[in-house]
């Protein structure tokens, strides 16, 4: 059944259409992914939907009746909420207040809290989040705030709910729990709009897939019908005949040795080692505390036990009060990059010009007097620009206008014009769509081939297993699994993943680490 039609939709912006004719229909109870590319035209029609944008031209109608969506009001008066990718929260009130912001429950006029609370601790509950209503926001971390915005959609019961990439910083077991919650929408009769770069989730969990490419309706189809190729060849308008890259060169000698590394209360005991030309991936569910394991070879965190050996030369060591790699500008001096996964608040800047972003990390190499000279900051940005096929108009455009994916290629050009030997990358996919996806991971292979190390810390296993030569497992801030290549596997990670011991395949003695209860 025909529930939801948007007919001959038109926006454009500053003269260049973001949606030329587009037509979709969605039929009710069904869960329908939106696909393509960043600037495909997906979150424009959505957010026309949702009422944030109005359309130049176009009908929108739901169950059969024309209706004028001119305003967010306007669209939950229509049934329609929507998760934005971005966040819309506030700090300052506690959980439940982010919620219910909108109908804050009262009686003669007084707030009531407690009717408040207890209305919102059940809505978190449903979703399977362990997550307080009485807590500040501001103490919550990205993926539970993100929980928090699915629970502030929900909260309106209406029977249209968009969802714009809701998992981008969500992990494994938070998107299982999203996943059950549209299902039980979905039992319910709900309509649910999934709009993701992570194809798998598109896989997993739609009926059917509608394709948008450069502002047009492509096609759609039941997901069941059609492979992952097909998607990408169809979102991109060409074929991708290899998205992930495949990590089987050799890799060289011992790069970054680290021994017995921790930090009281946070990680203990761990030990690995980094080889030139070597991908390294580490992998763990959110709050296991990998991502804090890698800072502290950035300086970013400071551990208090254990050593840190770099090109043989120990830049850390807790007995001897040594630690040459304190703060990110030391590190970056010894050869050490880094790329954060928070691109939007800690990566780029935000108001600054695209050739200002790529050079703020080499200012004192590029001055000359005191002075720092276009050219030499131009030659710089032309160079990159032609290694790392980066997309903008010209070398004053703001970086925030640029997309995902060039916004991550800015990134990492940044860190690599500190002449870096060994990069470290959190969530390098982030946000981005499958054609910027393909090239981010071809750029890292050629860098390893060409002999730099690289630690990726991700989210995603397929993204592990497709680039990685060995994965590090972290599970409360203990290492439980070190995985070469040829024994790589979602269930095996996982199970270390969660702390369960595990038995590597006969070969695979030698990076054995069973797992502590």
């Amino acid at each position: 059944m025909e529930y939801i039609e948007l007919k001959h939709i038109v926006k454009t912006f500053y003269g260049v259409k973001a949606l030329d004719d587009v037509s979709l229909t969605i039929h009710k109870g069904e869960v329908h992914a939106v696909v393509g590319e960043n600037g495909a035209g997906k979150s424009t029609i959505m957010k026309i939907l949702g009422g944030l944008y109005f359309a130049d031209s176009g009908e929108i109608f739901i169950d059969g009746k024309l209706r004028h969506i001119n305003s967010v009001q306007a669209a939950l008066k229509n049934g329609v909420s929507v998760v934005y990718q971005e966040l819309h929260l506030m700090p300052e009130l506690s959980v439940a207040e982010n919620i219910y912001l909108h109908d804050i429950p009262s009686k003669v006029g007084i707030i009531d809290k407690r009717t408040m609370n207890k209305k919102a601790q059940a809505l978190l509950d449903d979703m399977q989040v362990d997550i307080k209503a009485t807590m500040p926001m501001s103490l919550l971390s990205v993926s539970q705030q993100q929980m928090v915005e699915i629970a502030k959609a929900l909260s309106h019961d209406t029977d249209i709910i968009i969802m714009d990439e809701p998992t981008a910083a969500l992990n494994i077991k938070e998107v299982e729990a999203l996943y059950n919650v549209i299902r039980n929408l979905k039992k319910a009769g709900k309509t649910v709009i999934y709009i993701s770069h992570r194809l798998k989730e598109i896989f997993d969990i739609s009926d059917r897939v509608s394709v948008l490419r450069d502002g047009r309706h492509i096609a759609t189809h039941k997901t069941e019908d059609i492979d992952h190729n097909q998607l990408v060849s169809m979102m991109v308008g060409r074929e991708i005949s290899q998205f992930y890259t495949t990590a089987n060169h050799d890799y060289g000698e011992t790069v970054l040795s680290v021994r017995g590394l921790s930090k009281q209360g946070v990680f203990s005991d761990i030990s690995f080692e980094l080889h030139k030309g070597e991908i390294l991936g580490v992998a763990g569910l959110m709050g296991c505390f990998r991502e804090e394991i890698v800072k502290s070879l950035y300086g970013l965190v400071r551990p208090d036990g254990g050593e840190i050996v770099l090109e043989g030369e120990t830049v850390f060591s807790a007995k001897q009060g040594l630690n040459l790699i304190s703060t990110p500008r030391k590190a970056i001096g010894r050869g050490i990059g880094y790329v954060t996964e928070d691109r939007k608040n800690a990566g780029i800047f935000a108001l600054m010009t695209a050739r200002e972003n790529i050079t703020i990390s080499i200012l004192m190499r590029l001055a000359r007097l005191g002075l720092i000279g276009a050219r030499s900051e131009q030659e710089v940005l032309n160079a990159y620009t032609k290694k790392m096929n980066m997309r903008y108009s010209g070398p004053y455009q703001r970086i925030n206008s640029l997309s995902g994916g060039n916004q991550q290629k800015f990134l990492l050009a940044r860190t690599l014009a500190t002449e870096c030997r060994v990069l470290i990358m959190l969530e390098p996919t982030r946000g981005i769509d499958v054609g910027a996806k393909a090239e981010i991971y071809s750029l890292l292979e050629g860098l390893a081939r060409s002999g730099m190390a690289i630690i990726v810390v991700s989210s995603e296993l397929q993204e592990i297993i497709g680039n990685c030569h060995r994965t590090l497992v972290i599970f409360q801030g203990k290492l439980t699994g070190e995985i070469p290549k040829e024994n790589f596997d979602e269930t095996l990670i996982m199970q270390c993943a969660t702390g369960n011991k595990v038995e590597l395949p006969m070969g695979a003695d030698k990076y054995e680490k069973q797992a502590a209860h």
